[in-house]
């Protein structure tokens, strides 16, 4: 059965209750829930590290432990990176998983979302620093994917970082014709890295840039996201997939998103320097198609920022920058102050939204 769809008002509704939750929450010591279960008198923040239907794993802000905790099921849709408040429970029997209740969830600065298998937006990661979009020579490199990551990341006012993985596959003939398709976004500044988990070629420039940070993994099945973490937090150990000899994708390997703490890694950046700077990564399941979420057609341009500017030569206000007089997009395009491609991109995308 397809979710029902939450006017404004009930929208409204839910976030009065979270709030009101929030502030009972600070105000009261002890409470008791549906099951008669005694919640301790201490409230608990922390983060969501991983999420299995009504269950969650926290890291709990003071003690940096694991706490598996229920959800409460007016709470909806809480991802990786979330922040929460949480209630432990007491008198608890010495085999019980389950050892704290969220009760709350904290107001988040940004969030990520993919299709699901119905089509319908699934956020999977929130509070996010970096959006790390991942790609390699094999499965072929996708510049339609990385458009719509890149829309998705500057609405949601994350920065992105792209970085090409598998690099020590290529010849030097190879590398050089992949480096031009990629220098496109390198031309509008957006940064480039170049990695390879197998050789750890890169790993240090890598993890300089997410020291500090919460960042997430995103990209075809296949590009060796898991494998990058592994490399960067060996204790991680998640499954690496491979990719198919029949159809040149990748094999999905990741099917639940999961937030790493680096605190060994296995380049250069010292332990301390990592601990003292609360780095983390938030593996996400891959993705061969990526919809956005809640995104306007009007909203599109302002994900293409070096075409943006130039909407305001338009001499029509509602111009579609197809073959409209005047236009801003189509003069800089003639001009090369614009990429074809991307200005393609722009329309491919602009056409699959309803």
């Amino acid at each position: 059965m397809a979710k029902r769809q939450l006017n404004r008002r009930q929208q409204w509704r839910i976030q009065k209750i979270q709030d009101e939750r929030l502030a009972r929450a600070r105000k009261k010591q002890q409470k008791v829930n549906d099951n008669g279960e005694l919640f301790d008198e201490i409230l608990h923040h922390g983060v969501v590290v991983s999420h299995f239907g009504a269950t969650l794993d926290i890291e709990d802000d003071s003690s940096h432990s694991l706490v598996r905790c229920a959800l409460r099921q007016n709470i909806d849709a809480i991802v990786c990176g979330d922040k929460i408040v949480w209630q432990q429970l007491t008198n608890l029997p010495e085999d019980e998983q389950i050892q704290g209740v969220v009760t709350a969830l904290e107001a988040r600065t940004n969030v990520l979302a993919r299709p699901d298998f119905t089509g319908k937006m699934k956020p999977v990661a929130a509070n996010v620093d970096h959006l790390l979009i991942v790609t390699s020579p094999v499965p072929e490199l996708n510049e339609g994917l990385i458009d719509r990551y890149l829309v998705a990341a500057e609405l949601s006012h994350i920065q992105p970082i792209l970085v090409l993985n598998k690099i020590d596959t290529l010849s030097d003939e190879q590398r050089e014709v992949l480096e031009k398709r990629i220098k496109i976004y390198q031309d509008i500044n957006y940064k480039i890295l170049y990695t390879s988990a197998k050789s750890q070629y890169g790993m240090d420039t890598l993890l300089e840039q997410l020291a500090g940070k919460i960042s997430v993994f995103v990209g075809q099945s296949g590009v060796g996201k898991s494998s990058l973490i592994n490399t960067l937090f060996p204790d991680a150990k998640i499954k690496e997939g491979e990719v198919s000899l029949a159809t040149n994708k990748g094999i999905h390997t990741t099917s639940v998103s999961r937030l790493y703490q680096i605190n060994k890694p296995a380049v250069t950046l010292s332990v301390e320097e990592l601990n003292s700077t609360q780095t983390s990564l938030i593996d996400s399941p891959g993705v061969r198609k990526f919809g956005l979420w809640n995104i306007s057609k009007e909203d599109v341009i302002h994900g293409f920022v070096e075409l943006h500017k130039y909407i305001q030569n338009c001499h029509f206000r509602d111009c579609k920058h197809l073959n409209e007089p005047n236009c801003g997009l189509l003069k800089a395009a003639d001009e090369n102050k614009i990429s074809q491609q991307r200005l393609d991109s722009y329309h491919r995308i602009i056409n699959s939204i309803d």
